[in-house]
């Protein structure tokens, strides 16, 4: 089979060696959930990074639950890569993975959506290894599933199941003593870039240049002498993270129409030598809440979104070429927005990326678990800050979704006096907040809020001036069951403390098509001049509400059985860019700051 994915997996953090394990592996489904890999009969092959479910992978079989899926293949290490540590990195497997190397087991990791790697140095053997795989993704209810079905079929709005590997393998060479993790923060008001760094190892004379540059001119450098450093309670081990400010003098802001990004370089050099190299990139750019409006580098920003599923006909999570990640990003800024919400799924790392180089603001959304329980607590808040770690340093992140709806507390329906829900809502807002201090987070994005930095409405009424009363009934009642959904906006147990409103989900209009089948939300429009009559009316109504700053339509693209994008699954224009930009490129009237 045709090797795809052959991009470098990263474009956050790059080193120049690297060998991609994509392609063609041994693969069989275990239906007996047999324990060694030994025993494994690897009857199938598979075209990695693609799910089984998806055709890509050359299997194509949507219909199958089986629970337990093994990978096997064989590689060769480069003989100049002799000497340095060997890194596996897995981009995202879902959910729970094992690994051998040479039948020596090397590790696992448990979470769908989120990097992990491996040192396997000390597992290699010269010429040929053997590298296997095990997988284990249940249907239950209790792990962070986002959009994947748990029933047999699809249903609604859940869609087809993903099983396994769904984003790339590589291998990449390192030095024992290299940049583990870098973790960036622009400050616009003080000129500044604050950047730490988490080292491998702590070797004396060691030291951390940075570099930054502006459209391939040197802006500024700081080296950082690496010294060994201990917390007071912990001698054992010296600090593995250092901190560095990096000047940056007038700077060029980031934002959806000057989408300015830096270009910047960490070298750590040991008795001046340079033993390992990353490249990345920031933005220098800030968003907050200030009383009732969300600021964008200190002006007043009203969003303009989008809601992006992410799923595609013959890959379901994963495309067949980052092409076509480039090509929704590109489809989203030419239809007027700018920004989009990124919904029930964290995203391959070149969705974030170009959304950073074409300038589109993203909400970063926690896939949800389903049911309320011990399980589903720990699954979403260990894997929740894992993706806030991981995507912390891409400037396009304006704000964190850790939930949606109530899924994953819908008990909250039947037992609203039930005080762990909302424990639990509250502890991954706190959480987030921990671990970001920087950007919003929105409780429970459509309903049932507690502590938030905005409030996330969902309506789906196809009537614009019914929208406009629900609005209004809100206004005077924030705890009332005012909207069709009949769910209270805000918890009981907390009040509206004039934080920012969005309408971050309406619209969904679908329209009458020979031949396609599927659903949208109301009554569907009878043509294209009435799907975009309708659209406008809506948004022109959320446009006329004075206190409501921004809104998210749903959505870009048809989804398998959920017709009602703004394109078809296959990426087909329904109506043109420009006719969509007539109607969600546009700003209040009136309204300060970027447009």
């Amino acid at each position: 089979m045709e090797v795809l994915r052959t991009e470098y997996p990263r474009p956050d953090f790059v080193r120049e060696e690297w060998q991609s394990l994509n392609g063609t592996w041994d693969f069989a489904f275990d239906d007996e959930r047999v324990i060694s890999p030994r025993l494994v009969q690897f009857t199938e092959e598979i075209r990695v990074p693609f799910p089984f479910q998806a055709k890509l992978s050359g299997i194509g079989d949507s219909q199958r639950t089986t629970p337990v899926v093994w990978y096997r293949r064989s590689f060769e290490i480069p003989s100049k890569w002799e000497g340095r540590q060997i890194l596996l990195h897995f981009g995202a497997v879902d959910y729970a993975t094992f690994v051998w190397v040479n039948g020596e087991f090397v590790g696992c990791h448990k979470g769908g959506y989120v990097p992990f790697s491996f040192d396997i140095t000390a597992y290699l053997a010269d010429g040929e290894n053997e590298l296997i795989v095990k997988v284990i993704d249940e249907n239950k209810a209790s792990q962070p599933r986002g959009k994947q079905s748990a029933n047999y079929d699809n249903w609604a709005c859940w869609y087809t199941r993903v099983t396994g590997i769904w984003q790339s393998v590589w291998l990449e060479p390192v030095a024992k003593a290299h940049i583990k993790r870098i973790r960036l923060h622009p400050d616009i008001d003080n000129e500044c870039l604050l950047v730490n760094a988490e080292l491998s190892e702590i070797l004396d004379g060691a030291e951390l240049r940075i570099t930054s540059f502006f459209q391939g001119v040197r802006q500024a450098t700081v080296n950082l002498p690496i010294e060994r450093k201990h917390y007071r309670n912990c001698d054992l081990h010296p600090r593995a993270e250092h901190r560095a400010v990096l000047p940056v003098s007038e700077p060029r802001l980031w934002s959806p129409e000057k989408p300015n990004l830096y270009d910047l370089t960490l070298e750590l050099l040991v008795n001046g030598e340079v033993v390992d190299s990353v490249k990345t990139y920031f933005g220098m750019r800030k968003v907050e809440a200030r009383g009732n409006k969300i600021y964008l580098n200190n002006e007043p920003y009203y969003l303009r979104m989008v809601l992006d599923q992410g799923f595609w006909p013959d890959g379901i999570y994963t495309p067949g070429s980052v092409d076509e990640i480039k090509k929704d990003v590109d489809l989203i800024k030419a239809a007027g927005f700018n920004g989009v919400r990124k919904h029930q799924k964290i995203e391959d790392p070149y969705f974030y990326h170009y959304c950073a180089q074409v300038g589109l603001l993203v909400w970063a959304e926690m896939p949800s678990a389903y049911n309320y329980d011990e399980y589903n607590v720990a699954n979403v808040m260990a894997e929740w800050q894992q993706v806030v770690r991981r995507l912390y340093n891409f400037p396009s992140i304006m704000a964190w979704v850790p939930m949606n709806e109530s899924w994953g507390v819908e008990q909250l329906e039947t037992t609203p006096n039930d005080s762990r829900l909302w424990h639990h809502l509250d502890s991954l807002y706190n959480a987030t907040k921990a671990l970001d201090p920087h950007r919003l987070v929105i409780s429970n994005d459509g309903w049932e809020m507690g502590q938030t930095d905005i409030i996330a409405i969902h309506e789906y009424t196809p009537d614009s001036k019914k929208l406009a009363r629900l609005i209004e009934a809100f206004r005077k009642d924030p705890h009332g069951k005012v909207f069709t959904h009949r769910r209270p906006i805000i918890l009981p147990e907390y009040e509206y403390e004039g934080q920012p409103i969005l309408v971050t989900e309406y619209g969904g209009v679908k329209v009458e098509e020979p031949g396609v089948a599927g659903w949208g939300y109301g009554q569907p429009a009878r043509d294209l001049r009435e799907m975009l009559s309708r659209m406008r009316e809506l948004t022109d109504t959320i446009l006329a509400q004075p206190d409501i700053c921004g809104y998210c339509y749903t959505q870009l693209t048809d989804v398998q059985q959920e017709v009602n994008g703004l394109y078809t699954f296959e990426r087909e224009h329904r109506a043109s860019p420009e006719d969509y930009a007539a109607i969600f490129g546009r700003n209040p009237e009136n309204w300060g700051g970027e447009r």
